[in-house]
């Protein structure tokens, strides 16, 4: 059966990050070209470059070599699970059918010395295709939630959530960070440990943590299927759309992210892809989504009875001396006005008999028509 396109991605992860490269290319129709697209978080830069028909006889050439067609189907071997240490690297191909099917590729289906051998070719084959000097185009891109709700990945079973808030006002070491963790228990089935974090400007930080029961991460899994949130991790503000911030204060400044955790151990040896629900995705319609895993949150973290406590007085003036009070503390505005016209009726009387308080001229350098203290010519006090 003729292959009519192929999908490849190369992945570079570790236990807190991973980045995919995607290359997508179709063999029929008139205008053929290599889409590579390469997501962030913050923006999406899709490329396409130059398809000859020597790219694709070389690109089916390298599926004939090593006899890619007969992997299709098999069960592949378990993925090398990324430990704490270590950046792993992964390749996952699909091969596009004629009939509309669709064959999965993961590299782990023959042997390691051959999966490892093949899946380096290839990834070399895409790099080389697609030098600067094949490109036809280059775009960056900004998914709205509606656009990132499109973008599927697969992933593994939810395994944990974590919640990130930052406030910060005008006061040095007002800042705050809060965190919110909840994590499955290996080997303890339906269990998770809750822990919560808080620091304030710079006392160290405090935190609190229990195991219970709880069915909150199946709860989450049946959501993540339903929104596809994986791809919300992708959806981004255009910074060329002005955004009104008239309403913004400007003396306080706050930011909340919730995040779920997959265990893709199975698919790339991963056990933790992160993907976040940010301010942009709620801005863009998602609030409602991550208001409800919010509440669940907030249900399980009550349940499991976890708190900090919080000093009734405000740390960060804890040893300060307060001030003496102002003159004018307890007056009205009336009483103000009053004060000031009594000192500057004093600051009159103050003025000796027969001293001029018009233009004057300085006797030391000859400048005339002096209206202040000082002489501007010579730095002379008025008479």
């Amino acid at each position: 059966m003729d292959i009519t396109g192929i999908n490849f991605r190369f992945i570079t992860f570790n236990r807190t990050f991973d980045h995919t490269i995607e290359w997508d290319l179709t063999f029929t129709g008139e205008d053929r070209v290599i889409t590579k697209t390469v997501r962030d978080s913050y923006e999406t830069k899709v490329s396409t470059y130059r398809l000859t028909q020597e790219t694709v006889d070389g690109l089916l050439a390298l599926v004939e070599q090593y006899g890619i067609k007969d992997w299709t189907g098999k069960e592949p071997a378990p993925p090398r699970i990324c430990d704490d240490e270590h950046t792993l690297a992964s390749c996952l191909m699909v091969l596009r059918f004629e009939d509309g099917t669709e064959g999965k590729i993961t590299f782990r289906e023959a042997s390691e010395e051959a999966g490892r051998e093949a899946s380096a070719a290839f990834r070399k084959f895409f790099f080389d295709s697609t030098k600067d000097e094949f490109k036809l185009s280059e775009e960056t891109q900004y998914p709205t939630l509606k656009d990132a709700r499109r973008i599927y990945e697969e992933h593994g079973p939810v395994v944990g959530l974590e919640t990130h808030g930052f406030s910060m006002g005008m006061m040095c070491d007002s800042n705050q960070t809060n965190r919110t963790l909840i994590g499955k228990l290996p080997d303890k089935d339906g269990m998770v440990r809750v822990t919560i974090k808080e620091q304030r400007g710079r006392q160290p930080e405090v935190s609190d943590s229990a195991e219970i029961a709880s069915d909150i991460l199946k709860k989450v899994q049946e959501i993540s299927e339903r929104e596809n949130l994986p791809g919300w991790n992708y959806c981004s503000r255009d910074p060329g759309i002005p955004v009104d911030t008239s309403m913004r204060p400007t003396d306080y400044s706050s930011s909340f992210s919730l995040t779920v955790i997959y265990d893709d151990s199975l698919i790339s040896g991963c056990p933790s892809i992160r993907r976040t629900i940010g301010d942009v995705a709620c801005e863009m319609g998602g609030r409602d989504v991550r208001t409800s895993i919010n509440d669940l949150i907030r249900d399980c973290v009550a349940a499991a009875g976890v708190h900090i406590e919080s000093p009734n007085i405000n740390p960060f003036l804890q040893g300060i001396t307060p001030p003496p009070p102002m003159p004018f503390a307890g007056m009205g505005m009336t009483g103000i006005t009053e004060m000031m016209k009594h000192q500057q009726d004093a600051a009159l009387a103050s003025i000796t008999p027969g001293t001029s308080t018009g233009p004057w001229d300085c006797k030391c350098c000859g400048e005339k028509g002096n209206t202040g203290k000082f002489c501007p010519g010579c730095g002379t006090p008025r008479p």
